[in-house]
């Protein structure tokens, strides 16, 4: 039997050997390292699936940079794409299926899971692809709890393999937006755009919302005007408040800006600062970032307001209607990819995506040749 490893080169296989696959391994801050590992075999209830397409998430970023959430020798990557290649005993999984996969695991045990809220599961950690278990940036990747429609979602044919590969932080961003609530023809404001928040500019462009962008890249606010956005903000060169005033109209008291609704997705403090002086009295903001430092803030400027403010934590039910709009044609994925970088590169990958100035969404595919 013949395997190939990364870079198409044929490996024996000797009889009663593992057959090998090739990963790419954190190792630490700022080493990823490629590695031959067994293949994984599904058992019961778990399926394999040969990777297509990965994302570099944000998270994989602060794993990568800082070591969060990541020991030596895991195997990072959660945004991902692929066929399946042994379902073992999962009904409605067959071989060959194209498939994207919700890496968020529920133990559908807990107080959280039995409520219905799988996203704040407080067992399943240890189950989560790419954080507890070994994740997509490798040939291949076994999905732990195989549930389809809960965990396992089949592809449509009109959905390319790195199209679905943004199932899951268009997931994320959808989510967010949910929260928010946003109507026909309200203002709101998108603080970073990332992949999360340029996700975030599409769906409220999509909802009938009129979108105003502030990011410091201009490569991202250029993307969110092909996205849809009215206005685009360059937080350092330009005055956040004074350019949503025009939209708006000053606040209450005339003090800031209007804006009937907010999304943060920067994780930057300044970000936070300047959500709170756009946003109406009444208004409603949903918090999607994970913060780096300490943000300082005067709480009563909640009060004053009277906000509703949401966090919003990874997705609940989003992947199956992503897909749908997907289906609709609702994504365009030359608008949000950037580079693409075989899995031999994913060290490469790593260190574009951390340039916000070149870099939208950076993918990493393993080569099948």
């Amino acid at each position: 039997q013949q395997i190939h490893d990364g870079l198409g080169r044929p490996r024996g296989r000797r009889p009663g050997s593992e057959a090998l696959m090739r990963v790419a391994e954190y190792r630490e801050p700022h080493v990823i390292e490629m590695v031959d590992r067994p293949e994984p075999e599904a058992g019961p209830g778990q399926i394999t699936i040969e990777v297509s397409t990965c994302g570099v998430c944000g998270s994989d970023l602060h794993s990568f940079e800082r070591g969060f959430a990541a020991q030596p020798g895991q195997v990072l990557g959660h945004e991902f794409s692929g066929r399946v290649i042994d379902p073992s005993d999962v009904e409605g999984i067959s071989e060959g299926q194209r498939v994207t996969v919700r890496p968020l695991t529920p133990c559908l045990a807990c107080p959280r899971c039995l409520a219905g809220d799988w996203h704040l599961c407080g067992a399943g950690a240890e189950l989560n692809i790419g954080y507890g278990t070994q994740g997509a940036f490798a040939e291949q990747v076994l999905v732990p709890k195989a549930l389809p429609g809960m965990t396992v979602f089949p592809l449509p044919d009109s959905v390319d393999d790195t199209t679905a590969a943004m199932v899951e932080p268009l997931a994320v961003s959808l989510r967010a937006v949910t929260l928010a609530r946003p109507q026909v023809g309200e203002v709101a404001v998108a603080f970073g755009l990332g992949m999360i928040g340029l996700g975030v500019v599409r769906w409220l462009v999509l909802s009938g919302a009129r979108v105003l962008a502030v990011d410091l890249s201009p490569v991202r606010r250029e993307a969110a005007l092909k996205l849809g956005a009215e206005m685009v903000i360059d937080p350092v060169a330009e005055n956040t408040v004074e350019r949503v005033v025009e939209v708006t109209g000053p606040g209450g008291y005339g003090m800031g800006a209007a804006a009937d609704l907010v999304v943060e997705c920067s994780g930057a403090a300044p970000a936070f600062g300047d959500a709170l002086k756009v946003i109406r009295h009444g208004g409603r903001m949903s918090v999607a970032a994970m913060y780096p430092e300490r943000v300082t803030l005067r709480p009563d400027r909640f009060v004053e307001k009277e906000l509703e403010i949401h966090g919003s934590f990874a997705y609940k039910d989003e992947f199956g209607r992503v897909i749908d709009l997907m289906e609709q044609g609702a994504i365009d994925k030359d608008i949000f990819v950037s580079h693409t970088f075989g899995l031999e590169d994913t060290l490469e990958a790593f260190k574009t995506q951390l340039d916000k100035d070149a870099s939208l969404k950076v993918m990493v595919e393993p080569d099948r040749s």
